[in-house]
C-alpha cells in the first residue's frame, strides 16, 4: 500500500491530493470487497453510505474501530471526503487520530466503521435504525477474517454491538466516543479511557 495515503498529522483530507490517491485504491485487493459491500448497502438502503478508508488494514484488519454513524465530514460533498476516516476534517477524526497515535496502535491494523453505516443527518441512531443495521454489521464481521479486536466507541455503538450477538470469539474494549461533545464532557477521565482502549487493542494483537 502506498505510504503517502497515511498523513503524518490530522485533517489530512484538507489536501485533495490525499483523497484522490485514496480513491485510486478503492479496488485494491485489501479494499475491493469492502467497497462493494458499502456500495451495496447504499443501494439497498437508498441512502448515503461513506466508503471504507484505504488507509487501513482493509479486509486484513485485526482491529475494528466501531462508532455510531457517519459524521458530517464523511459524505462526498465539497466539505466531505466520502470516506469513514481518521483523516477527515473534523474534531472527532482529530481525536481518534491523536488517541490512536498516543496508544501506539497502527492504522494499518485497523478499520474504521459505523454500526449504522448510512448518514443520519445529525441525529443519534434510533433503536429501529440500530436494529436495521445489525445484519450489515454481522456481514462485515464475516468479511474481516483476520479480525481479533473490536473497540466500541460510545453508547449507541455499544447498543448496536450488543444487538449483533456480540460473540464471534473477539476481544471487545469499550471507550467513549471520540467526538468533542463526548470527550470534553470530562476530558480528564474520558481521554485516558479512549487512549487506554486503543492501547489494550494494540497489546491484544501484538
Amino acid at each position: 500500500m502506498p505510504s503517502n495515503v497515511f498523513p503524518a498529522s490530522p485533517k489530512g483530507h484538507r489536501d485533495p491530493r490525499i483523497v484522490a490517491r485514496k480513491m485510486t485504491l478503492l479496488q485494491a485487493p485489501h479494499m475491493k470487497p469492502l467497497t462493494e459491500f458499502a456500495r451495496r448497502i447504499a443501494d439497498e438502503r437508498k441512502a448515503d453510505v461513506p466508503l471504507f478508508d484505504p488507509a487501513s488494514g482493509g479486509v486484513n484488519a485485526k482491529v475494528l474501530l466501531l462508532q455510531e454513524s457517519p459524521g458530517p465530514a464523511s459524505p462526498p460533498t465539497r466539505a466531505g471526503s466520502g470516506l469513514v476516516s481518521l483523516d477527515n476534517d473534523d474534531q472527532t477524526a482529530v481525536n481518534g487520530f491523536t488517541a490512536l497515535a498516543e496508544a501506539g496502535l497502527s492504522r494499518q491494523a485497523c478499520l474504521n466503521w459505523n454500526v449504522v453505516p448510512w448518514h443520519l443527518k445529525g441525529h443519534t441512531p434510533t433503536p429501529a435504525e440500530l436494529r436495521a443495521a445489525v445484519p450489515y454489521l454481522v456481514e462485515l464481521l464475516r468479511i474481516l477474517k483476520d479480525l481479533k479486536v473490536v473497540v466500541v466507541l460510545g453508547t449507541p455503538a455499544g447498543t448496536g454491538w450488543n444487538l449483533s450477538g456480540r460473540g464471534y470469539g473477539l476481544k471487545v474494549f469499550n471507550a467513549p466516543h471520540p467526538s468533542p461533545q463526548s470527550i470534553n464532557r470530562d476530558r480528564a477521565a474520558r481521554w485516558p479511557q479512549l487512549v487506554d482502549a486503543f492501547r489494550q487493542a494494540a497489546a491484544a494483537i501484538a
